[in-house]
């Protein structure tokens, strides 16, 4: 597990038309994520159960086939929501809203 992060999200802009988030970071720093690679990134159980420990270590680690394929127009993103002040869930088109994106995680997929 990586050491938590000290910076928080400033600002958080959602561009549907582009299908991009920014985070404007408390540190001055920006990350912008594609749709896409949002979705892949799927933190929950069911997309990466090894994060969960719901898998052995030493088990080669596969993102699910329907994770995977979740681009483009399945990939779209119906809506976001804030969890608390430490995360944000995002609704995606093909149905998966399972995934909590704290803020240390987005920050280490940073592009």
């Amino acid at each position: 597990m990586s050491a938590a992060i000290n910076v928080k999200p400033n600002g958080i802009v959602v561009d549907m038309a582009q299908r991009l988030l920014q985070i404007n970071w408390s540190d001055g720093a920006q990350s912008i994520f594609d749709f896409d690679t949002l979705r892949r990134a799927c933190p929950c159980a069911e997309c990466r159960p090894w994060i969960h420990d719901l898998v052995k270590h030493d088990t080669p680690h596969e993102v699910p086939e329907a994770t995977r394929n979740a681009v483009g127009e399945l990939g779209s993103l119906r809506d976001i929501q804030p969890v608390g002040s430490y995360a944000l869930q995002f609704h995606w088109a093909d149905g998966h809203t399972f995934g909590i994106y704290d803020w240390n995680y987005l920050w280490t997929l940073n592009p």
